[in-house]
């Protein structure tokens, strides 16, 4: 068995997503590290593509390492890199990588992008339409103190760079969001977050706090994750615009995440002349009034996240199949034989899905996923 398997998937002609997931503990973290890096410049050689966002879960120990190592490569060495604390279920060193990449239209496109001479992301443009990418960007390098100043200062940061780009926070299809401690302040970020949301125009002022009003929100991640900085929380966000045409996903099986204090959406989807693209926010076990399913049940919470996910997939006519990028967090190592027996089950073993131990939200839920889904509409 090898200690890290590969998956690249096609989005369209133009787009790419690598997964290289570490599936065991091996004799070398470096090696297998090097091992996956050296595979994965081979593979966007094969496709012809380049590098345009890569996140990175692993030990915070090994971020050095992790470092030294993708700089040997010349398709990794200049992008910007979001490494969070992801702790692999099996050993130390990496859990997995992601990648998004695309088709390079000329030496400067993609680019990347900068924030006072630091790489923080990257901008593609294809015609008329526009990626941006803002990577690892945290509140300490903005003037935030506190967690909440942190939190603000971090959405502030992400406001200035979109509007660097001609472009601004109701661009934006996706984010993900680690913080150090959730359990401690999550309360206090998803308030923060509310009132910066607020004041970007995203929440009118007559939404108040009912799922009723109509309220534009991105899809996003909020899940336990320290950072090599030391920061309180780090984030990336993806803003897409031009000639797409973006809705929300409706969630039937679960409540709007803002009727109870949460400013995201379940899933956003992207149409483009060729496919269209749906991103699932992190998703766990939640009832339709917003209360956590089977408390620590962890077969019964996979269970209905997978069926959750496939709700919201499937409101787009995708499917399992068409998945092209997922990360499952759980709070327990222990736990992933349980979705690997149910995975097993529904025929899911082969999801291009990285694992990752993290602390979730809520106390009691034990499993988390989100997922980005692509459909050929040609097919």
């Amino acid at each position: 068995m090898d200690e890290f398997t590969l998956f690249a998937l096609e989005a369209g002609s133009d787009q790419l997503h690598l997964t290289a997931r570490v599936d065991r503990e091996s004799g070398s973290a470096t090696a297998t590290a090097e091992n996956i890096c050296a595979a994965a410049e081979s593979a966007l050689d094969s496709y012809g593509m380049r590098i345009l966002n890569e996140r990175v879960f692993g030990t915070l120990d090994f971020y050095q390492t992790y470092t030294r190592i993708r700089r040997k490569h010349r398709k990794f060495v200049q992008n910007p890199c979001s490494y969070i604390q992801g702790t692999p279920v099996h050993g130390q060193g990496l859990s997995g990588i992601q990648i998004h990449a695309v088709k390079p239209f000329s030496d400067e496109n993609p680019r990347i992008l900068y924030d006072r001479k630091r790489p923080c992301g990257s901008v593609w443009r294809r015609q008329d339409t526009a990626y941006v990418y803002i990577a690892g960007l945290h509140g300490l390098q903005n003037g935030g103190r506190s967690r909440g100043e942190q939190a603000a200062s971090m959405f502030e940061a992400m406001k200035r760079l979109l509007a660097s780009q001609s472009t601004d926070f109701r661009s934006v299809v996706r984010t993900w969001i680690y913080l150090d401690d959730i359990l401690e302040w999550y309360d206090v970020f998803n308030a923060v977050r509310r009132e910066r949301f607020r004041s970007f125009g995203l929440i009118p002022s007559s939404a108040g706090g009912s799922s009723t009003v109509a309220v534009y929100l991105p899809a996003s991640t909020g899940i336990g994750g320290r950072n090599p900085a030391g920061a309180s929380c780090c984030g990336d966000a993806l803003a897409v615009s031009g000639p797409v045409q973006v809705s929300v996903l409706s969630g039937m099986l679960q409540p709007s995440a803002y009727s109870y204090g949460s400013a995201f959406s379940r899933g956003i989807c992207i149409e483009e002349k060729g496919y269209r693209q749906i991103f699932v926010s992190g998703t766990a076990a939640i009832d339709a009034t917003g209360r956590s399913l089977y408390p620590r049940d962890a077969a019964a919470q996979i269970g209905r996240t997978l069926e959750v996910v496939e709700s919201l997939i499937g409101e787009k006519g995708a499917k399992f199949k068409d998945i092209r990028s997922a990360t499952v967090y759980l709070k327990k190592a222990g736990d992933l034989s349980v979705y690997e027996k149910l995975a097993g089950r529904l025929g899911l073993t082969n999801l291009p899905v990285i694992f990752v131990v993290a602390d979730i939200c809520r106390d009691e839920l034990l499993f988390e996923m989100d997922a980005l889904a692509v459909i050929d509409k040609a097919v």
